[in-house]
């Protein structure tokens, strides 16, 4: 994903995709980070996204000034009750994580005595014919699947078992009544399947070679210890995200906002609209075949779009409530030194390089609402 893609989620997460969007009056469910999209292939899996767009970001609605009092009467925001999950790594998740990663760097071996098992990797050659004639996004060549994942319709994969190398199938099959093409929904088709080849995958054995080889701990015991603390960290982060969104829900529950400065809501508005069109344009969609081929309308995705809008503009005004009755301000060194750990956690080479994806102002404005946060959070007690 470009950078100036990462910037947008960048502006995203500062609020939203840490804290998560409380629902209002909205009986639409919209992920925060979208689901791969369908194509019509036998699959209903995604194609890999094309990650080398270089398409600029559309110039988003400015956000008027406002005066935060017009619009809201603050709740209480000192003192409150810390709610969250608490969470803690036993062994079993430090084994699981080091299984997780040995499975990341298995190798594949060709095997060439026995015939298609369930957990093969095969790789095949495939034509989907409607009526004899073939359809669009039903062929390919050299394709590897995994047998046993569930990525193609029903009975594909099930009809490989038992094929060998070389051996050329033709598997009658139905797809899904709800499949997300709707010329195929439902439609008896034949896919006509060649065998290249079957893989195994072959997962590393958890040894003091393998840990010197593969990571940067010097013994078994140090990358277990070495496990735990990552987990541990993650954990810490999971659990102050959650104390965020619940503080933060709580305030917002608490304050009376009496309306939304509108030019903010179009600002959050158009800021999820050109996420989702930046993400489908990665798969080659317009944005509304992107919502289609998730069994989203139009209607429904404005309907999402508002209350994304709405709930990011009521949290603005808390935080922006806070900053002006803390009387928070940030100095030109805490000015400094934000804008190089945002160079440093996304990535990019030089200022120069960062300074064509943002402003100075949404650096300011997201270094001060972060010291809300820190604020909050500092005041909050435990249960």
């Amino acid at each position: 994903m470009k950078k100036k893609i990462l910037f947008l989620v960048m502006s995203l997460s500062i609020m939203m995709l840490a804290w998560g969007c409380g629902k209002k009056n909205n009986d639409v469910e919209l992920d925060s980070t979208p689901e791969g999209t369908a194509t019509v292939a036998p699959t209903g899996t995604v194609s890999e996204p094309d990650t080398t767009t270089d398409e600029a970001v559309v110039e988003a609605p400015i956000k008027e000034a406002y005066e935060v009092g017009d619009y809201i009467t603050l709740g209480e925001y000192k003192g409150l009750t810390l709610s969250y999950t608490k969470l803690e790594v036993s062994d079993a998740d430090i084994d699981a994580a080091i299984q997780s990663e040995l499975q990341g760097n298995a190798t594949e071996e060709e095997v060439t005595d026995r015939a298609v098992q369930t957990g093969d990797v095969v790789n095949i050659d495939y034509e989907g014919l409607k009526d004899g004639v073939a359809f669009e996004g039903g062929t390919a060549q050299a394709y590897d699947l995994t047998i046993g994942a569930g990525n193609f319709i029903q009975g594909f994969e099930e009809g490989l078992i038992g094929a060998k190398v070389g051996d050329e199938l033709a598997l009658d099959l139905t797809f899904p009544a709800d499949y997300s093409a709707p010329e195929l929904a439902g439609q008896a088709v034949v896919f006509n399947v060649k065998v290249n080849s079957i893989k195994v995958s072959v997962v590393p054995e958890l040894t003091e070679d393998y840990v010197k080889t593969n990571t940067d701990y010097e013994n078994l015991a140090a990358y277990k210890e070495g496990t735990r603390t990552n987990l541990i960290a993650a954990n810490d982060e999971t659990m102050r995200n959650e104390k965020i969104k619940n503080l933060i829900t709580t305030i917002v529950d608490t304050s009376t906002i009496s309306s939304y400065p509108q030019s903010v809501v179009d600002y959050y508005a158009f800021e999820m609209e050109s996420y989702y069109s930046q993400y489908a344009a990665m798969f080659g969609y317009e944005l509304v075949d992107f919502l289609a081929a998730n069994n989203l309308t139009e209607e429904s995705f404005a309907l999402e779009k508002k209350a994304y809008a709405e709930d990011r503009t009521a949290q603005e005004l808390v935080l922006n409530s806070i900053i002006k009755a803390e009387k928070m301000e940030i100095s030109d060194d805490e000015y400094k030194a934000g804008v190089a750990s945002y160079i440093e956690d996304y990535g990019y080479a030089s200022e120069e390089e960062f300074f064509q994806n943002a402003t100075e102002e949404q650096i300011r404005e997201s270094l001060i609402w972060e010291k809300a946060v820190n604020f909050i959070l500092d005041q909050a007690v435990e249960a």
